[in-house]
């Protein structure tokens, strides 16, 4: 009924190291398309590199933190500071989801995945977006999460959240569509309640 809300982080995490895994035979497509593309034929293939781009889900992480700064905006309103920290498991999954790549490309006779991690952890240079969730993380415990599963602060008779910050994980693409999900069932919830 409320898939992660009220269980644990799931054990065979480590085991779905990102959606690119499900997706091997459509990345093999594209690579296939790409050095054929660049070599103007299908057939042996020069010496080439194409740059893969991944998006990833860091497991829920108690150390890191959204915290108000001593700075403020133009409105005398404190900042927030971010401080996000990426785990061993956060780098164990995406090293795992390299290595199941490199071997596909390699079995396909594509070529190879080069490390792109290093070992440096976390990396020194991360692009592209991040979707902060779990700040208000929702759980039926109010000693385990902010929110309960309607949405309802605990402790609060008429205070409620709808947003990305109560989702107990987060997932690798765009929040917006669940975070909609949720602000319309509170609103339907909202609307018909008896106060």
């Amino acid at each position: 009924k409320h898939a992660l809300v009220d269980r644990p982080l799931p054990s065979h995490l480590l085991g779905h190291a990102g959606t690119a895994v499900r997706h091997l035979p459509d990345l093999l497509r594209v690579v296939r398309r790409q050095l054929a593309h660049r070599r103007g034929r299908a057939g042996s293939f020069p010496d080439t590199m194409i740059q893969l781009r991944a998006m990833s889900e860091q497991a829920p992480n108690p150390l890191s933190r959204v915290t108000l700064d001593s700075k403020r905006d133009t409105h005398g309103v404190p900042l927030a500071r971010l401080d996000w920290r990426l785990t061993e498991l956060d780098r164990r999954s995406v090293r795992q989801a390299q290595d199941l790549i490199d071997t596909a490309l390699r079995r396909a006779g594509l070529g190879r995945l080069e490390n792109c991690l290093g070992d440096e952890w976390p990396p020194a240079e991360q692009r592209g977006q991040w979707h902060h969730m779990g700040t208000t993380r929702m759980h039926a415990d109010p000693r385990q999460g902010v929110v309960d599963p309607q949405g309802r602060v605990h402790g609060k008779r008429n205070l409620y959240v709808a947003g990305s910050s109560v989702f107990p994980t987060s997932g690798y693409a765009n929040p917006t569509l669940t975070v909609v999900a949720l602000a319309l069932r509170l609103a339907d919830e909202l609307r018909t309640a008896r106060w």
